[in-house]
């Protein structure tokens, strides 16, 4: 279903209107994170966490990934900071660093283990 509404793709890099949407997302979460320092890091980290948690569903069960990842993190980070958690804001920055680096380190090892597998053997 999603691959006919064009919202996964098998390709490794972003396409030209991806990069825009990593673009924005960035500046967006950029912007907050000065803003408001600690509190919209640790919240904004478990928001990117839950997302590439999402993510990594996607592309473990559909061997193809979501177009537009940045959005999926940015609408989770969101989401918890509506939900406003106290309990992420007694964890260190530093911690917070590592967790959203390794996050991103997995997502991508799955995702291009996935991207290398359907290029030699390529779904219908």
């Amino acid at each position: 279903m999603t691959e006919r509404l064009g919202l996964t793709t098998t390709r490794w890099g972003l396409d030209r209107s991806e990069m825009i949407t990593t673009l924005l997302a960035v500046a967006i979460s950029s912007g907050l994170f000065i803003a408001w320092g600690h509190p919209y890091l640790a919240r904004g980290v478990v928001g990117d966490l839950i997302g590439l948690a999402l993510l990594s569903l996607v592309v473990f069960r559909a061997r193809r990934r979501l177009r537009h990842e940045t959005l999926v993190c940015l609408a989770c980070i969101g989401a918890v900071l509506t939900a406003d958690p106290r309990w992420p804001l007694r964890v260190s920055g530093v911690v917070w660093w590592s967790a959203v680096t390794v996050g991103v380190a997995a997502y991508l090892a799955l995702r291009r283990r996935v991207s290398r597998e359907v290029e030699i053997t390529p779904r219908g």
